[in-house]
């Protein structure tokens, strides 16, 4: 959560090799990628930050990637890598709602001409990430803009385009979760994906309430299921709003309205069962509704799919080192003014987590 989006890279990556240019680069992965933005899924053996695997040219050139022929990731580049700023650029575009791009996109037609050039993108690209992400290094840029980077792009060519990257995101996100010889994920491990970069204890609870509701239903999330609630949170805002007028009328959130107001204002269904997964993660009363303040909770966490980094305070990290040393260390009880010290418990718990 505090750590800069580059070291994320440099821990997650596992390919280095020789670019265009004959310079020793940094490349991630598609699983790489999936495993960057999916908490709780370990590197594999032997890897981690600045641990990765060394491909000469001849070990490059039979190098094959993990993924279908079709996947999205070999039409960026012919062996699937990405960059850094291929990491940062999906990072941001998945974090990106679709019913927003059409806001958004008259903002990057910077000369009015209803399409988007490429010095449109890479000026709002540049702003977004302060520097960090470039279109001018991303495999992306040739695949939006072709070849010869003359193309434009036009506002259903991106929305299409932004369509394939989640679907195919979330389908390998799904594939694996799957056990060997299911067709289903299991209630607790969508749960899982659904919590995302909540606090430890809070995540504890949630898993431990599904998995006494659901662990030996064995019915599970189906794949459609599972697309289904990513389409649903691309439009959390939008049926939000929808859900003002119940609110007005101070009634609560049902199973049976959240499935209505889906239907008819993003036009996804959900079905009864993935409804109740999602009560249950987040219904802690167990009282089948939905109240607003935690609706809102929800809303504030699915708006950001890829964590947004936060800053860390001086202040901050020296309690999180006064906390674990206290902790850690047991010569510390001897300490003569041990006592006198502050309370570390009083620390807020997510601070604590980061170390």
């Amino acid at each position: 959560m505090y750590s800069h989006p580059l070291k994320i890279f440099r821990y997650f990556a596992t390919i280095k090799k020789k670019n265009k240019s004959d310079k020793w680069e940094l490349y991630m992965t598609p699983s790489d990628f999936l495993r960057s933005i999916q908490p709780g899924v370990k590197q594999p053996e032997n890897y981690g930050l600045d641990k990765y695997h060394i491909l000469d040219e001849k070990a490059a050139s039979k190098w094959q990637p993990s993924v279908s022929q079709d996947s999205i990731f070999l039409k960026f580049e012919e062996k699937g890598l990405l960059t850094y700023s291929d990491y940062m650029l999906l990072s941001i575009l998945l974090c990106i709602p679709e019913r927003k791009v059409r806001i958004g996109f008259k903002l990057f037609d910077l000369n009015g001409d209803g399409d988007v050039s490429i010095q449109d993108l890479e000026t709002v690209l540049m702003t977004i990430t302060k520097g960090e992400a470039s279109l001018v290094n991303s495999h992306l840029k040739r695949y939006l803009f072709g070849p010869y980077l003359n193309k434009t792009l036009s506002i259903n060519e991106f929305l299409a385009f932004l369509h394939e990257l989640h679907t195919e995101i979330h389908k390998l996100q799904f594939q694996n979760l799957l056990k060997p010889s299911r067709s289903v994920i299991s209630e607790v491990d969508f749960a899982k994906v659904v919590l995302g970069y909540r606090n430890f204890s809070e995540r504890l609870e949630t898993l431990k309430r599904v998995k006494e509701k659901f662990g030996e239903m064995k019915r599970g999330i189906t794949l459609e299921e599972f697309l289904a609630f990513f389409r649903f949170i691309q439009d959390v805002n939008t049926i939000d709003h929808a859900l003002t007028f119940y609110y007005l009328t101070g009634a609560d959130i049902s199973p049976e309205t959240l499935r209505h107001i889906s239907h008819v204002v993003s036009g996804v269904k959900l079905s009864e069962h993935l409804t109740d997964v999602i009560f249950c993660i987040f219904d802690r009363n167990r009282d089948n509704i939905i109240e607003r303040k935690e609706f809102n909770n929800m809303k504030q966490h699915w708006m950001h799919p890829v964590p947004l980094r936060r800053n860390l305070r001086l202040s901050s990290a020296f309690c999180i080192i006064c906390k674990c040393s206290w902790n850690l260390l047991p010569s510390w009880n001897l300490f003569p003014f041990r006592n006198i010290l502050p309370s570390w418990s009083l620390i807020p718990t997510e601070y604590t987590h980061f170390w």
